[in-house]
């Protein structure tokens, strides 16, 4: 995969339950603020890459309301695809608008590095709840125990 192509993934400063999150690969760029209504979805994300790391098919919805943004992580054979698909303004019909396959480091670490700069942030717990320690705790084991392998 050549470097302009690899992604780029952001969470921005979480503000009144709305938190901007960023995403380039190669021309493709996609920038929303999602809601923490009605998952939270940096914890959802935590618990997704855990499966994904793990070897287990996951996905998570962003909600911009009424628009919802599914990231969906695959296992393959020693590789992964990741996805991106949106609804309508209904938030009804999803269509696919993002796909790319790779390996661990192309798809599922800047992913995992994004969501752990997030983790350094300091907000408001009535901006945005925190993702439980231990869950990222158990995402960098994995992720430590999936580099050395």
């Amino acid at each position: 995969m050549k470097k302009e192509e690899k992604i780029e993934f952001n969470l921005g400063q979480p503000i009144s339950g709305w938190i901007p999150v960023y995403l380039k690969s190669g021309d493709f760029i996609l920038e929303f603020t999602s809601s923490k209504i009605p998952e939270n979805p940096t914890d959802k994300l935590c618990e997704a890459l855990i499966l994904i790391v793990s070897g287990v098919e996951s996905e998570i919805c962003w909600t911009e309301e009424p628009i919802c943004y599914f990231f969906k992580f695959m296992p393959a054979d020693n590789s992964y695809s990741f996805s991106i698909d949106e609804t309508d303004r209904w938030g009804l019909n999803r269509t696919e608008i993002f796909r790319k396959n790779g390996g661990f480091e192309d798809l599922i670490m800047p992913i995992y590095r994004g969501l752990k700069k997030w983790t350094t942030f300091e907000y408001k717990t009535s901006d945005w709840k925190k993702i439980n320690q231990s869950k990222t705790d158990k995402l960098t084991g994995l992720v430590k125990k999936r580099k050395t392998a």
